[in-house]
């Protein structure tokens, strides 16, 4: 009767170290879970031959019913949990990348500026990789529920304004003063009128490839 005791305790033991074992394995795979190339610990490339920047992004289901302005922010900004894609990579991280591929930041928005007043900077165009095609993000998203032709997004900069900020603000669907980049279509100080769609962007907690290329 000991031997069978200790029998089962040893079994248990083992049992216990495997699948302590394979809980682990399995979070590690899907920490290192490639999507585009990138990965949490590497959520962001650039392509100086295409001027291309591609980030590795988490969508935000609240804003699939809920409107907001922000459309990619750093998980540990203060916004963080304000926008409809959340994202690892940095704001400076962005910022370099867009340097690196020749974009040229505008700067001509401040906390100061007038409402309405429109962001500038080298014009980018946004795409979200979604089922292995590049769909822009105009088609993804709506304003006030109606579809957008054109966000016009540009290089604002603003890195220091940013760094000052804490936001984590890396892409703005209106012109901002403290976002990387922004959409010049609406200007500042338009506010939280845009929503994704739940019928072309994936489910809550899905990762997403965003592309941002420089025209």
């Amino acid at each position: 009767m000991k031997k069978k005791q200790i029998f089962i305790s040893v079994m248990t033991a083992l049992l216990l170290v495997l699948g302590i074992g394979f809980s682990l394995s399995s979070n590690s795979q899907a920490a290192t879970k490639s999507v585009a190339g990138l990965t949490t610990s590497k959520p962001i490339k650039y392509d100086k031959q295409k001027k291309e920047i591609t980030i590795l992004t988490t969508v935000n289901g609240t804003y699939l019913t809920q409107p907001t302005r922000h459309v990619i922010v750093n998980v540990d900004g203060s916004n963080g949990n304000k926008s409809l894609l959340k994202t690892e990579a940095t704001p400076k991280a962005f910022y370099q990348d867009l340097k690196k591929v020749g974009a040229k930041a505008g700067n001509n928005l401040t906390a100061k500026s007038k409402a309405g007043s429109k962001i500038k900077g080298s014009s980018l165009a946004v795409y979200f990789l979604i089922n292995g095609k590049r769909v822009k993000a105009e088609k993804a998203v709506q304003v006030n529920g109606k579809n957008v032709k054109n966000l016009d997004f540009k290089f604002g900069g603003n890195m220091t304004t940013n760094n000052k900020m804490k936001t984590g603000c890396v892409l703005c669907f209106d012109s901002c003063p403290v976002g990387i980049a922004s959409g010049a279509k609406y200007g500042f100080q338009y506010g939280e009128h845009f929503t994704g769609k739940s019928s072309v962007l994936p489910k809550d907690g899905s990762q997403l490839a965003v592309v941002i290329k420089v025209k």
